[in-house]
Formats: C-alpha cells, structure tokens, sequence
C-alpha cells in the first residue's frame, strides 16, 4: 500500500485564483461587465498566493525560483496587455520563454509522469470525458466566434465551465508523487 501524498500548500486557494482569472478571461472575450476588476482580483491574489507559497516553501531549488517567476511575469504581462497600461515589445514574452524552457528542461513531463488518480475506473472514465468536452468546447467555441457561426459563444462559455470543473476535479482525484 502506497502512502498518502500531502498536497502542497495553498494549492486549492491557487486553483480557485486561476478560476477567477480564468473567468475575467471569459468576460472579456464575451464583452460582458466587470472584466477588469474580475481580472484584476484573480490576477493579483493568483500571484500573491504563489509568493506566499514560494516563501513557505523549505528548502528552496532553482526549480522553484523559475516557476514563481514564470507564475509572476506571466500575470504581471497579462494584467498589463489586457489594461492597456504600456507596452515593451516583446521583453517579458522572452523571458517567459526562457523560463518556460528551463522548467521544461527541469522537470516538463516528470510533471505529467508522476501524476496517479487516488481512484481508478469511472473516475479515470469521467476526469478524461471532462477534460475532452472542455477541449472541445473551448477550440470549436474559440473557432466559431472567429468565423461568427451560431453557438460560439455557448461553446465558448461551456468549455471555460468544464475547464474550471476540471481544476477542481483534479484537486481532489489526481496525487502526485515527489
């Protein structure tokens, strides 16, 4: 029998973070109301989370250092692109490849390896249908608002739902192994 795998901390708060800023991302490609502050508030209390989990952390490896400077760069540049507060060409988008580039040389697919579901069988069966019908739903919806056929925005909004019912799903199914 394996030992149970304790999650790392705030990882629920941080998941829950990502939704929110997932759904500013929703309201803006819909042009509903409240985009910015919904961004704004995921976006902020996403990287701030991250920060605090960063200092908990003990020890600290170079790993960590590239991941919370990818978490940070990347709101920081999507939260400037989307509020139109200025805009360096093209200098944190390399840097954020950069990073990108030396976690996955680091530790890219051992991410993905060391991943086991607490439970096998319809919960396998329903984690993987939940994750087709938000990637479904999200690249038809994504492609039918660009061409402006009936249903894009429907789709759209249902992937993004599915999407952030997967985040949770996934805390609660899936363990990790260190």
């Amino acid at each position: 029998m394996s030992k149970p795998v304790s999650k790392k901390t705030l990882t629920l708060p941080l998941r829950l973070a990502l939704i929110v800023l997932i759904f500013g991302a929703l309201f803006k490609v819909m042009h509903w109301p409240y985009t910015r502050e919904i961004m704004l508030f995921g976006g902020t209390t996403l990287s701030v989370l991250y920060i605090i989990r960063f200092l908990k952390k003990r020890p600290k490896s170079k790993l960590d250092f590239v991941k919370l400077f990818i978490v940070v760069l990347w709101v920081f540049s999507y939260l400037t692109t989307i509020f139109h507060l200025y805009k360096i060409p093209y200098v944190i988008e390399i840097c954020l490849l950069i990073l990108f580039i030396l976690w996955f040389v680091e530790e890219g697919l051992f991410y993905f390896k060391n991943r086991r579901f607490k439970k096998t069988g319809l919960t396998k069966v329903a984690y993987f249908l939940l994750a087709g019908i938000a990637s479904f739903c999200i690249l038809f919806g994504i492609l039918f608002k660009i061409q402006h056929w009936p249903y894009g925005a429907e789709l759209f909004t249902l992937g993004i739902l599915s999407l952030c019912h997967l985040l949770i799903f996934d805390y609660f199914v899936i363990e990790t192994k260190d």
